[in-house]
């Protein structure tokens, strides 16, 4: 986590220090801050093209590069869509007159952070906001400012909060009054117009700016926490290129010591973790982890503690997964109570290829997708990493694949008897299968909630 102040290159330009006497912003300093950050504001706009039709999505953008680099919450761009359904991305610039489009490519999405960047095409010059390293209090004031979905406009709004409280945890939210902040995706400010953090994605918050009934359904109830810029400024000197962000894996289970664990080691005040499974082959693996064995620092430094002993845990993997793929931590292990705690190194490797990377392919007459398979496949059902087959990734409602019986995470290992080796393989055989037996029903041998299945898919006649 970074603890000193940074950011970004340019900054929002000529933005005046805001007065905070007593923590009190006055009503013509708002209209400055709103009028200052209003350039910088934007709408990530893309077609989400899926084997269910086409949808307009629409989210809150910050320009943090003035050639044109945008950042949004990962809402906009959930793991659920694949980078390959992902078409015709654009930044809308709002203006009084008539609003500006640019084409713009999607760069990625950063896990580490849950912030998702796309950067136009055409080089721009746009004022951007420099996010600080700012701490925060109880009863501090602070301010969002946000845009109004399309519907009204894209039109500048904020909101006046409060703190209430800080959260330790995996991610160190930031809890504000019931007056709210502004729509997922704005910058907050404090007083003094720093920008220090912003609204991140939270439960029972519709974070588009198109959405597809109540037009101002994003403003009601209003978001109550942020993220401070300490939890996400490393994405900001680091944004995806264009690239799958390459993620640390340490390829092992953490959970919370319990309290009759934790007495019975002599740790019942020290954040500690306890090593579930160990992956075959993984860093942890290579490192000679063992599933027992309780992490008690981190490259000699102490765990930190969250609001419950379970997130240590979390904590400790967030942390991790801010490292670098191929540099080498140690872990400070307790393996036997009565034996010192031992060192242990530990090399981090990339984590495995996620879901959303996955090549797809769809039969359209069957109503199915599938894609490849991914470590969490094999994975969650305990099978060898090299099984073959293909992953159901999507099922049409109201389709043949439907009908059968067939379920989005089914995994095929058989089409019509025989083994099936991948994606590419199960293409070429059903649609040879199709062209050859237009009438004949498809039978797929899948595996579902460990058991294994048959289903028979008959062709719409």
């Amino acid at each position: 986590m970074f603890r000193q102040a940074i950011g970004i290159v340019c900054c929002l330009a000529g933005l005046p220090a805001l007065a905070a006497a007593a923590q009190q912003i006055t009503p013509s300093q708002i209209r400055e801050l709103v009028g200052r950050v209003r350039p910088s504001l934007v709408a990530v706009q893309y077609t989400m093209d899926s084997e269910g039709g086409r949808r307009e999505v629409i989210g809150q953008g910050i320009v943090v590069g003035e050639e044109g680099l945008v950042m949004c919450s990962m809402a906009i761009f959930p793991l659920s869509v694949p980078d390959e359904q992902i078409k015709e991305v654009k930044v809308v610039v709002p203006t009084d007159e008539e609003h500006r489009e640019f084409d713009a490519d999607f760069l990625g999405r950063d896990d580490r952070t849950e912030l998702a960047f796309v950067k136009t095409r055409q080089k721009q010059n746009w004022p951007a906001i420099r996010f600080e390293d700012v701490p925060v209090d109880v009863a501090d004031t602070v301010i969002s400012v946000g845009l109004l979905p399309r519907d009204a406009g894209y039109r500048a709004y904020f909101q006046e909060a409060t703190v209430s409280a800080r959260i330790r945890g995996p991610v160190p939210y930031v809890l504000v009054n019931p007056a709210g902040l502004t729509i997922v995706g704005s910058p907050v400010f404090n007083v003094e117009g720093k920008a220090i953090g912003y609204v991140a994605n939270q439960q029972g918050q519709n974070p588009l700016l198109n959405p597809r009934r109540d037009a101002l359904a994003s403003l009601n109830p209003p978001p109550r926490f942020f993220v401070p810029a300490s939890d996400f400024l490393i994405s900001l000197l680091d944004p995806p290129r264009g690239e799958p962000t390459k993620v640390p894996w340490l390829g092992a289970a953490l959970a919370g010591l319990t309290k009759d664990v934790a007495g019975y080691y002599g740790l019942g005040n020290v954040p500690a973790v306890q090593v579930g499974e160990v992956i075959a082959g993984s860093p942890a693996d290579r490192a000679g982890l063992k599933p027992g064995d309780k992490i008690l620092k981190l490259n000699g430094r102490p765990l930190d503690r969250g609001d419950e002993p379970g997130e240590v845990a979390s904590i400790l993997l967030r942390q991790i997964r801010r490292l670098k793929v191929g540099q080498k931590i140690t872990l400070t292990v307790l393996r036997d109570k009565d034996a010192p705690p031992v060192e242990v190194p530990v090399i981090l490797a990339e984590q495995p290829k996620q879901a959303n990377l996955a090549r797809r392919w769809y039969a359209e007459d069957l109503g199915m997708s599938m894609r490849e398979v991914v470590f969490a496949d094999t994975y969650a059902r305990r099978l060898p990493p090299d099984t073959r087959g293909v992953v159901v990734a999507f099922v049409r409602p109201a389709s043949a694949a439907n009908s059968a019986g067939l379920r989005a995470g089914d995994l095929v290992t058989q089409l019509n008897r025989e083994p099936v080796e991948g994606l590419d393989d199960f293409r070429q055989r059903y649609t040879e299968f199709r062209k050859s037996s237009p009438r004949e029903p498809v039978v797929l041998m899948v595996m579902r909630d460990q058991r294994t299945e048959v289903i028979r898919i008959e062709p719409p006649q």
